[in-house]
């Protein structure tokens, strides 16, 4: 993966980790309680990085694969 040297808060970075550990979880009534993929979204379109970018949950990084 290509780092693109733009980093998400400390913050958001355990955003991303929490909603990853939690994806594939549903709070009754069948709401999921952890959804990743639109975290990241955000944080492309609040940092104006291009699409198809992930974050490295390691650095918080953005990179390109």
């Amino acid at each position: 993966m290509k780092g693109l040297g733009v980093f998400v808060t400390d913050g958001e970075l355990e955003q991303v980790k929490v909603a990853w550990r939690c994806s594939g979880m549903f709070l009754s009534g069948g709401l999921p309680m952890g959804n990743p993929e639109r975290l990241i979204d955000g944080f492309i379109k609040k940092y104006n990085q291009p699409n198809g970018s992930v974050v490295d949950t390691q650095t918080g990084e953005f990179c390109l694969p």
